[in-house]
């Protein structure tokens, strides 16, 4: 259980840092990725743990591209790269699903979408992209049906979840304004 509070602990901290665009959120996305990849582990979640690794890595880069000259106003994803980025989560998830329904992974298909989708929405966040908070609000969702069905339920992290999708809202809203004033 001290896993899952202190990384739902700084999941709040993060996604409310994240939603004001302060690069702080990244150290505290590290820490709690840290907590997840070890929850994950003994809940075996696999995917989830490659994608906490993942983010873990990510979240190092996102601190360093946060400072750049030049990447630090927020722009929005083209219609061809919406389209891009449905089919690419459409088609990982079947992928990553087939994999993992080979473990004793207890949800293979919606860890895998989430995985998936987080993925994509991370690597958007790093970028500044607006739409990474469409993709976010849909994963938050099946984040917190994940957690609240697995076996021994996840009931912080499916709070954590459902706060995260209303945070989601706020953080596009924000970051809407933000990109329209250029910054």
């Amino acid at each position: 259980m001290f896993l899952e509070i202190g990384a739902t602990i700084l999941g709040l901290i993060q996604g409310l840092l994240v939603m004001l665009n302060k690069r702080s959120n990244w150290v505290f996305y590290v820490l709690q990725m840290a907590f997840l990849i070890v929850f994950s582990l003994i809940n075996h979640l696999y995917g989830d743990v490659v994608n906490n690794s993942i983010y873990f890595i990510m979240g190092i880069i996102g601190f360093i591209l946060w400072n750049r000259e030049g990447t630090n106003k927020i722009t929005s994803v083209s219609i061809k790269g919406k389209i891009t980025y449905v089919v690419l989560i459409a088609l990982g998830t079947i992928g990553l699903s087939v994999i993992l329904s080979k473990t004793d992974d207890p949800l293979p298909v919606l860890d895998s979408f989430t995985t998936v989708s987080s993925l994509v929405a991370t690597y958007y966040m790093m970028k500044k992209k607006l739409d990474t908070w469409i993709i976010w609000f849909v994963n938050d969702i099946f984040y917190a049906v994940e957690y609240f069905i697995l076996p021994d339920q996840a009931l912080y992290l499916f709070a954590l979840n459902l706060i995260w999708t209303i945070m989601a809202v706020g953080s596009y809203v924000n970051w809407r304004k933000l990109m329209k004033e250029g910054k």
